[in-house]
């Protein structure tokens, strides 16, 4: 039986599994759901073995990140064979930038294939566009050797046993070792890679990285005589973004309502909260109209960009580089972002806010996306793992240094032991690599020790308060199947109620709608996912 593209998209890729496997889907009665998750958690996870070959400038913790002010003079050349077999293996994943030159015109890609020891072709596509490419491509039978999967891909368990490999043999325990880099990879993170009672991919890890807080131009505020802004209360912030305001000169606070920040501001659960084997969403908070009703007075008070309900992200990122908006609620990745991007000079500077008390700030997502390997590639498990493992070479060694800069001379010019990339460097090197594997990201911007120190000042500020949300490593088919359909209906009501379009007494009803049509059911499959590990 074939997999159609209408069948993934909607939900029908469980039955699908069954005739391509024999395995029924999670999507059977409690007693089966109960089963699969207590196999989950039986798979003993990779060992954690940490990378020491590099000192950090400002060490990190279990939770914060470790902080690097420059690039280690002679970086470690830790992977002594080329990965590859000689044969060409194919990757499919999203590109967050623009669609880079072709291997062809692209020198960076050339000098890849050659480390490597086998070509990598890279079928690519823009994050708006990658669902659809991807569930083309199974429902074609067409799946490449590598494989990205996003956490929102629908019913990944179901695809995973039916079309990629089992790598339990090859990463539990103390197997891990034969691939180091893969091993410094924190155990917490391989959670969100085990489905039907084994480990079915390699982890793409985000965590602190992907903590979401306003980030701001520093510069700006600094301008304004505003040297360390910290909002006491929501009152205090709504005011300093007035402070920031002039619409007649074509400046706004806000590229758009920071709904997520009023909401660990007002004290509200980071997506699923658990208390005695009860899970309750975050949109069931009784602080959720607070929340919305705080995101309605900043568009009533003009505070934010007009456009910011039609504007795409790539623009209102534009609106924060080009100075036309102060804020932008993002993460540490992005705020690195910003800077390659940076088009106001010298003078540009980024700095983060904290969550005033009694409000906690949220850890970010454990997962960018999975990786996983086609069943019948003609690659050998090891070669797939090696090429994994080369990914995941952390900060300080040689092969991370070309993994993220290129060649010294074409992608990236030395200052002083920093690889500052050029305007080539920055198109040529934006293929995708950090999909395949990634080390867990290091604080450090090349030829600006200011950044990591503000980055490492701001987690240490915050680790102690993080809240985690508890669905993390349980799976829910109803959240994998309907949960982005669901998200979009209840986005939308939010939309138009800080827009003045609905009043704030909608957010009721809809969650009401939300738990009727889906909520429910989450809530009791993430529940039974829970007790079976207990």
């Amino acid at each position: 039986m074939g997999l159609s593209r209408r069948t993934f998209l909607g939900g029908g890729l469980a039955a699908a599994a069954v005739a391509v496997t024999g395995t029924p889907m999670l999507s059977g009665c409690a007693s089966d759901k109960k089963n699969q998750a207590a196999a989950n958690l039986a798979v003993k996870l990779p060992a954690y073995l940490r990378f020491t070959g590099v000192k950090p400038d400002l060490p990190g913790t279990d939770v914060v990140l470790d902080g690097f002010l420059k690039y280690p003079a002679n970086p470690i050349k830790a992977i002594a064979e080329k990965p590859g077999d000689g044969q060409p293996i194919t990757f499919m994943t999203n590109i967050p930038g623009a669609i880079p030159p072709t291997a062809d015109r692209n020198q960076f890609w050339q000098a890849l294939n050659e480390r490597l020891g086998s070509e990598l072709q890279i079928s690519m596509a823009s994050n708006d566009e990658y669902p659809n490419k991807l569930a083309t491509r199974v429902a074609g039978g067409d799946l490449p050797d590598i494989i990205n999967l996003p956490p929102t891909t629908p019913q990944i368990p179901a695809l995973l046993k039916a079309k990629c490999v089992d790598l339990t043999q090859h990463l539990t325990g103390d197997a891990v070792r034969n691939y180091p880099f893969l091993a410094n990879i924190p155990t917490q993170y391989w959670k969100g890679c085990v489905f039907n009672g084994g480990i079915y991919a390699v982890p793409v890890p985000r965590g602190m990285s992907r903590t979401t807080l306003p980030l701001y131009r520093e510069d700006l505020l600094v301008a304004k005589g505003i040297k360390d802004p910290a909002p006491k209360n929501f009152d205090e912030f709504l005011d300093l973004a007035k402070e920031l305001t002039a619409p007649k000169q074509n400046r706004w606070a806000w590229t758009k309502p920071p709904i997520s920040y009023l909401r660990q501001l007002f004290g509200i659960a980071n997506q699923w909260k658990e208390e005695g084997g009860k899970f309750t969403s975050f949109y069931e908070a009784e602080e959720g109209a607070d929340a919305l009703e705080a995101g309605r007075k900043m568009v009533a008070a003009g505070v934010i960009n007009p456009d910011s309900f039609s504007a795409q992200a790539s623009q209102r990122k534009q609106w924060f580089n080009g100075g036309i908006a102060a804020f932008d609620i993002d993460s540490f990745v992005a705020w690195n972002q910003y800077y390659a991007d940076n088009t106001a000079g010298d003078s540009f500077s980024v700095n983060m806010l904290d969550v005033p008390s009694p409000g906690k700030p949220w850890m970010g997502a454990a997962l960018n996306n999975i990786t996983a390997f086609r069943k019948d590639s003609k690659h050998s498990v090891e070669t797939l793992l090696k090429v994994a493992n080369w990914m995941a070479a952390p900060f300080g060694t040689e092969e991370y240094l070309f993994r993220k800069y290129g060649v010294q001379g074409r992608q990236f010019a030395l200052q002083g032991t920093d690889p500052v990339p050029t305007k080539t460097g920055v198109v040529e090197t934006g293929i995708g690599l950090q999909y395949i594997a990634d080390s867990t990201l290091a604080l450090y911007l090349a030829g600006k020790p200011d950044v990591p120190r503000k980055q490492h000042a701001i987690q240490e500020k915050i680790a102690k308060r993080l809240v985690y949300d508890a669905s993390y490593g349980l799976y829910s088919d109803t959240v994998s199947k309907d949960g982005p359909r669901l998200v979009s209906v209840m986005t939308d009501v939010e939309n138009q109620i800080m827009q003045g379009k609905k009043p704030v007494s909608a957010w009721a009803p809809a969650v009401k709608d939300w738990l009727s049509q889906g909520g429910e059911k989450m809530r009791t499959e993430l529940q039974q996912a829970y007790e079976a590990g207990r």
